[in-house]
């Protein structure tokens, strides 16, 4: 028996779902947003959030230690209990808002009952609503045979709020997340060992990226292990955990953090119930306007497929409610969104990497110049820092790609030139502030048209 009707139920109130809640609230509908767990979802309460939390002093640390040439001790307790301050702050702005725009929050699991917009509670309640949207979100991945047990085996769920740190730590998976925490935990004290089963760090972006993170981790200290599988983790006669790898190399630490990608939360949801589509790693299939193969029925944010960023589930979010209101709107492209990696020396990129581009067989120019000579670099002691522009024969930027200290910032002064909303020679002019890493855009800028202020050229 249906107790509610709504105009709209959104299922999942992370970054792929609250903001549709309130955009479309804001404009008068009935909404009612049904979250299993925590409001804010992944980002808030085991990524984003307290990540780049705990990079703040993590970042901190390291840039005393660099100064003043000792180590810092630092208390894991105080760290997590700051850290778990900010994450509860965070969670605690959305429910204001949400409260404030008259949205339902329904703390429950919910599963789709039919393809009439029928949503069952576990409580056998039943919603309905003209549409849903669907911003389920994912799970992380575990290793083949090994679970995660929430205390030495963890995953990014676990590692912000142990009770107590370990001072050793493998990190299998050296994509973003084993990356950042990679920086992070060696930064307060931690002895790490990152394992990556391909040929470089962030296999997924540009090479020199991958080889520019890989210097500084080493030189932070952190055991890189590339081309290399775990192959078991067994538990060694003093209680650790003894991790052999597929190159022969055996070691024992205190705890194991998992990062090899994520899942998708699509099943046991009812997608059946409702005739909505997965592709065949599990993600929704979406259509025109972000509706799914049943065109009551929407979706957004991670559960629709990479790139699992946040960025792209707030707008994704966005445009579904943009879509529901009746507005046309275009899917987003993937390589117009921006990718950032909180590692100490940051990383900025979007657009395509040499690989890709070689692979699609687009022809192109590489214009690549140290970041070294920047005052604002040397000051925050980077010594692997450089920027990059792929651009094609019609001049069109196919990929820009930064490695320096703010790069996560400076990523976004970059932006109007990737797509095209000012020209190279119009940032050749920009009063970029100084002393700051974006008068890099200017310095770049002029390098491209061959007048560098800063760099010599031999003619």
């Amino acid at each position: 028996m249906i107790s509610k009707i709504y105009d709209v139920i959104v299922v999942g109130g992370g970054v792929g779902g609250y903001p549709a809640a309130i955009k479309l609230a804001q404009h008068g509908y009935k909404v009612a947003l049904i979250e299993e767990h925590l409001l804010g979802g992944e980002c808030t309460n085991y990524g984003c959030v307290p990540s780049k939390a705990l990079y703040r002093i993590a970042h901190s640390i390291d840039s005393l230690v660099s100064v003043i040439g000792r180590s810092i001790g630092v208390s894991w307790s105080v760290l997590r209990e700051w850290v778990e301050s900010i994450v509860s702050g965070t969670r605690e702005g959305i429910a204001y808002l949400l409260e404030k725009y008259g949205i339902d929050v329904i703390n429950d699991r919910a599963r789709l009952s039919s393809a009439e917009g029928i949503v069952k509670l576990s409580n056998g309640e039943e919603l309905k609503a003209k549409n849903i949207v669907l911003a389920l979100g994912t799970d992380p991945k575990p290793l083949p045979n090994i679970g995660f047990d929430g205390s030495d085996i963890l995953s990014n769920r676990e590692i912000f709020y142990l009770k107590e740190m370990s001072s050793s730590i493998a990190i299998i998976g050296g994509g973003a997340i084993g990356v950042e925490l990679a920086y992070i935990l060696s930064s307060i004290g931690i002895d790490v060992y990152l394992v990556e089963a391909l040929k470089r760090l962030l296999p997924m972006m540009d090479s020199d990226i991958g080889k520019a993170i890989e210097r500084f981790l080493v030189s932070k200290g952190v055991k890189v292990f590339k081309n290399t599988l775990a192959t078991s983790i067994n538990r060694s006669s003093d209680g650790g955990l003894e991790i052999t790898l597929s190159n022969g190399s055996r070691f024992t630490v205190d705890k194991v953090l998992v990062s090899i990608g994520r899942i998708p939360r699509t099943k046991g949801v009812g997608l059946e119930n409702a005739n909505v589509e997965i592709n065949g790693y599990g993600y929704i299939r979406l259509y025109d306007g972000y509706r799914t193969s049943n065109p009551r029925i929407y979706a957004s944010g991670d559960v629709v497929g990479p790139p699992l960023l946040a960025q792209k589930a707030i707008i994704e979010s966005i445009l579904v409610a943009n879509s529901i209101m009746g507005r046309d709107v275009n899917r987003l492209e993937p390589e117009k969104i921006p990718l950032v990696v909180f590692s100490g020396l940051e990383i900025g990129s979007i657009g395509f990497s040499e690989e890709q581009l070689r692979a699609k067989g687009i022809r192109y120019r590489k214009y690549k110049i140290p970041l070294s000579f920047l005052s604002a670099v040397r000051i925050k002691d980077s010594r692997y820092g450089f920027v990059k522009a792929l651009i094609g024969e019609d001049d069109k930027f196919y990929g820009l790609h930064i490695v320096a200290p703010n790069a996560s910032e400076v990523i976004s002064s970059f932006l109007p030139i990737y797509l095209g909303k000012i020209s190279v020679n119009e940032a050749a002019y920009i009063p970029y502030p100084h002393v700051t890493v974006s008068e890099a855009v200017r310095d770049f800028a002029e390098y491209i048209l061959g007048e560098p202020i800063h760099m010599f050229i031999r003619k």
